[in-house]
C-alpha cells in the first residue's frame, strides 16, 4: 500500500515539474499568438483599438512573466525550449502591433509602417537575428508605439497604457535596470 502512494506522489511531482518547466514556453508562444491576433484585428480597423491595447498589455505581461517563470523553474542560466527565441518573439509581437496601426491608418502611414517592418525584417535576416540588430529595430519601435498611442487617444493612454507601463516598470524594476544598463549595451559589443 505504501508503494502505490509513493508512486502516485512521485508521478504527480514529475507532472508538476513538467508543467512548471513549460510555463515559460507557453507564455513566450502566447505572445506570438497574441501578436497575430492583433494583426488580424487590423481588418476591423480603428474599431478594434481598445481590444488591441488590452491584448498588447497582456502580451507585454507575458514578456515579463515568461522570464520570471524561466528563472524560477529552470534556473538563472537555463533557457526554456522557446526561450532562445524570446527576442525574436518580442520583435514579432511589436511588428504585429505596428502593422495594426499602419493598416488601420492610426497615425502611421501604411507606407511608413510597413516600410519600417520590411527594412527591419530584411536587416534582421541578413544579420542572422543578432540581438543587437533586433534591439536596434525593436526599441525604437516600442518607443514609437507608445508615442503613437498617446497621440491617437490621450484618454486611453492616460487611463490604461501609462499606468500599466508605470506598474510594469515598478514591479519589474531590477529587470528593467539590468536590461537597460547591462544586457542591451553588452549585446551591442558582442
Amino acid at each position: 500500500m505504501v508503494g502505490k502512494n509513493s508512486f502516485a506522489v512521485s508521478g504527480s511531482s514529475k507532472l508538476s515539474f513538467f508543467a512548471k518547466e513549460r510555463i515559460a514556453d507557453f507564455l513566450t508562444l502566447s505572445r506570438g499568438i497574441i501578436g497575430l491576433v492583433i494583426l488580424s484585428l487590423s481588418f476591423l480597423g480603428k474599431d478594434a483599438y481598445v481590444a488591441v491595447v488590452i491584448l498588447a498589455l497582456i502580451g507585454a505581461a507575458t514578456d515579463i512573466l515568461d522570464g520570471k517563470a524561466a528563472r524560477r523553474y529552470l534556473g538563472r542560466n537555463q533557457a526554456s525550449r522557446l526561450g532562445k527565441y524570446d527576442l525574436e518573439m518580442d520583435t514579432l509581437f511589436v511588428f504585429c502591433i505596428i502593422c495594426y496601426f499602419s493598416l488601420s491608418d492610426i497615425v502611421i502611414a501604411k507606407v511608413l509602417g510597413l516600410g519600417w517592418i520590411a527594412l527591419a525584417s530584411i536587416t534582421i535576416i541578413l544579420y542572422r537575428r543578432k540581438p543587437k540588430i533586433l534591439f536596434l529595430f525593436e526599441i525604437p519601435s516600442i518607443l514609437a508605439l507608445i508615442a503613437i498611442a498617446g497621440i491617437y487617444n490621450s484618454e486611453i493612454f492616460a487611463l490604461i497604457i501609462l499606468p500599466a507601463i508605470c506598474a510594469a516598470v515598478i514591479i519589474n524594476r531590477r529587470r528593467v535596470l539590468y536590461l537597460v544598463f547591462e544586457y542591451i549595451p553588452r549585446s551591442f559589443f558582442e
